[in-house]
């Protein structure tokens, strides 16, 4: 069974089981359900420990690691997988004027999932016929409001956003809220504090502004915003980890932490000149 096949499963599987919960309970017998839910929730596990292995040292990949898992998180080799389109790796597309965007579905996704299960809750407990009236519309609403603010805590948490044009990068951690960068300013500090990939933190780059890590892992499903960018600033474009994004404790993880504070030091070291002048 071909690797994306088997992590594939794994990860329906449950999900099919979820949704056999909710069936049987439409249909008055709910205990069929989390047989159903049990059943495939094994079956997965066994998918998962059996054949999603590495091809070259045969050994299990764990079960935290992602659908996009490119190299085995325990010899490194490369494990030949496609990245997948839905997952919480972004996009990135080219306006017509030139400007790349570069942004993650978690949001979206986290959304959808959200009030449709939530919705399915509201369905079994009040029945289809009251979601019109009463409590059930109320009930609803509650659906709704509860994935909207889901959705904007996991956006906060675990996404973000990037545009570059010719003059600046902007990035955002918070929604509608954009932090722009200057790409004159950027080169000019580039000459006192070299830019480079941080596996957890992601591309470290300097500015007046001081010391910017923007994640490249949440861009993965298009690189070619940070690929137009290590261009620009006449850098290569780092290999992407996301299996070592995922070990905080990894040597490369603490080289590149390091790395990281001596940037930071000289930041403040330069800051430091600068102000006694």
């Amino acid at each position: 069974m071909r690797l994306y096949i088997s992590k594939l499963l794994s990860m329906v599987l449950p999900v099919i089981g979820v949704l056999g919960i909710f069936g049987f309970a439409f249909a008055g017998n709910i205990m069929y359900g989390w047989e159903m839910f049990v059943g495939l929730s094994l079956l997965s596990g066994l998918i998962n420990t059996i054949f999603f292995r590495c091809p070259h040292c045969g050994k299990s990949i764990p079960a935290n690691s992602t659908v996009n898992q490119k190299y085995c998180p325990l010899c490194g080799e490369d494990l030949g997988m496609k990245p997948s389109r839905i997952s919480y790796y972004g996009r990135c597309h080219r306006d017509k004027d030139g400007t790349y965007r570069g942004f993650t579905t978690v949001g979206p996704m986290v959304f959808i999932v959200s009030l449709f299960i939530l919705s399915l809750i509201v369905i079994v407990v009040f029945g289809v016929e009251s979601l019109s009236k009463g409590i059930g519309r109320l009930a609803m609403i509650l659906a709704f409001i509860v994935s909207v603010v889901l959705s904007v805590f996991c956006r906060i948490v675990v996404s973000s956003a990037l545009k570059l044009d010719d003059n600046a990068i902007y990035y955002s951690k918070w929604p509608f809220r954009w932090r722009r960068y200057d790409i004159e300013d950027i080169l000019e500090m580039e000459k006192k504090i070299t830019p480079f990939y941080h596996v957890n933190r992601g591309y470290v780059f300097a500015t007046s502004q001081g010391i910017i890590a923007i994640p490249m892992a949440s861009y993965a499903g298009g690189q070619e915003i940070f690929q137009r960018f290590t261009e620009i600033l006449g850098q290569d474009m780092p290999d992407v980890r996301p299996d070592l994004v995922l070990s905080k404790r990894s040597e490369q993880a603490k080289a590149d932490e390091d790395r990281y504070n001596e940037a930071v030091t000289r930041f403040n070291e330069l800051q430091s000149t600068k102000d006694n002048k």
